[in-house]
Protein backbone atom coordinates (compact mmCIF):
# COMPACT_ATOMS: atom_id res chain seq x y z
CA UNK A 1 0.00 0.00 0.00
CA UNK A 2 2.83 2.64 0.65
CA UNK A 3 4.15 2.31 -2.29
CA UNK A 4 0.71 3.14 -4.14
CA UNK A 5 0.19 6.27 -1.63
CA UNK A 6 4.02 7.69 -2.74
CA UNK A 7 2.93 7.01 -6.12
CA UNK A 8 -0.26 8.78 -5.65
CA UNK A 9 1.37 11.53 -3.85
CA UNK A 10 4.21 12.09 -6.04
CA UNK A 11 1.46 12.57 -8.94
CA UNK A 12 -0.61 15.02 -7.12
CA UNK A 13 2.48 16.99 -6.33
CA UNK A 14 2.98 16.62 -10.50
CA UNK A 15 -0.44 17.99 -11.23
CA UNK A 16 -0.41 21.22 -8.95
CA UNK A 17 3.17 21.98 -8.71
CA UNK A 18 2.67 25.47 -10.69
CA UNK A 19 0.19 26.75 -8.10
CA UNK A 20 2.06 25.74 -4.44
CA UNK A 21 5.21 26.74 -2.86
CA UNK A 22 6.13 23.06 -0.95
CA UNK A 23 4.99 19.71 -1.08
CA UNK A 24 6.28 17.96 1.98
CA UNK A 25 5.10 14.43 2.52
CA UNK A 26 5.92 12.26 6.29
CA UNK A 27 5.38 8.91 6.95
CA UNK A 28 4.52 6.58 9.72
CA UNK A 29 3.91 2.92 9.80
CA UNK A 30 0.39 3.29 8.16
CA UNK A 31 0.10 6.66 8.10
CA UNK A 32 0.97 9.68 5.36
CA UNK A 33 1.04 12.89 5.97
CA UNK A 34 1.24 15.10 3.35
CA UNK A 35 1.54 19.47 3.75
CA UNK A 36 0.77 21.38 1.02
CA UNK A 37 2.13 24.86 1.21
CA UNK A 38 -0.13 28.01 -0.44
CA UNK A 39 1.38 30.74 1.34
CA UNK A 40 3.06 31.40 4.63
CA UNK A 41 1.35 29.66 7.56
CA UNK A 42 -1.23 28.34 5.15
CA UNK A 43 -1.28 24.73 3.99
CA UNK A 44 -3.42 21.91 2.78
CA UNK A 45 -2.95 19.07 4.98
CA UNK A 46 -3.89 15.39 3.34
CA UNK A 47 -4.00 12.31 5.85
CA UNK A 48 -3.89 8.91 4.66
CA UNK A 49 -4.41 5.93 7.11
CA UNK A 50 -4.17 2.28 5.90
CA UNK A 51 -4.91 -0.68 7.72
CA UNK A 52 -4.21 -3.40 4.92
CA UNK A 53 -4.66 -3.10 1.02
CA UNK A 54 -8.95 -2.65 1.23
CA UNK A 55 -8.73 -0.37 4.54
CA UNK A 56 -8.07 3.05 4.31
CA UNK A 57 -9.18 6.49 4.86
CA UNK A 58 -8.32 9.91 3.60
CA UNK A 59 -8.99 13.43 5.50
CA UNK A 60 -8.61 16.44 4.93
CA UNK A 61 -7.84 20.09 6.41
CA UNK A 62 -7.11 23.61 5.49
CA UNK A 63 -5.23 26.59 7.57
CA UNK A 64 -1.47 26.76 9.61
CA UNK A 65 -0.95 23.48 12.01
CA UNK A 66 -3.91 23.87 14.04
CA UNK A 67 -6.06 24.33 11.43
CA UNK A 68 -6.85 27.79 11.69
CA UNK A 69 -7.42 30.28 9.03
CA UNK A 70 -6.41 33.83 8.96
CA UNK A 71 -7.90 36.33 7.34
CA UNK A 72 -5.00 37.80 5.39
CA UNK A 73 -5.17 33.89 3.57
CA UNK A 74 -9.05 33.99 2.77
CA UNK A 75 -7.85 35.06 -1.40
CA UNK A 76 -6.37 31.52 -1.30
CA UNK A 77 -9.27 29.43 -0.18
CA UNK A 78 -11.17 28.75 -3.51
CA UNK A 79 -7.24 27.07 -4.42
CA UNK A 80 -7.28 24.91 -1.41
CA UNK A 81 -10.62 23.42 -2.08
CA UNK A 82 -9.83 23.11 -5.51
CA UNK A 83 -6.48 21.05 -4.55
CA UNK A 84 -8.64 18.85 -1.98
CA UNK A 85 -11.55 18.12 -5.03
CA UNK A 86 -8.43 17.27 -7.88
CA UNK A 87 -6.77 15.48 -4.53
CA UNK A 88 -9.78 13.35 -3.59
CA UNK A 89 -10.89 12.83 -7.32
CA UNK A 90 -7.06 11.16 -7.89
CA UNK A 91 -7.23 9.24 -4.67
CA UNK A 92 -10.51 7.71 -5.58
CA UNK A 93 -9.40 6.80 -9.18
CA UNK A 94 -5.86 5.04 -7.75
CA UNK A 95 -6.29 3.88 -4.71
CA UNK A 96 -9.16 0.73 -4.53
CA UNK A 97 -9.43 1.18 -1.29
CA UNK A 98 -11.17 4.57 -1.86
CA UNK A 99 -13.41 3.66 -4.57
CA UNK A 100 -16.52 2.48 -2.46
CA UNK A 101 -16.51 5.90 -0.76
Amino acid sequence: MKQRVEQYFKELHQAIDKEIEAFTVEWRQYEALAQIQLKEDLYVFIIFSWSDEEDCTIEYMIGDENAVIQTRHLDKLDLAVSIIKTAHQMAKEKLACLQRS
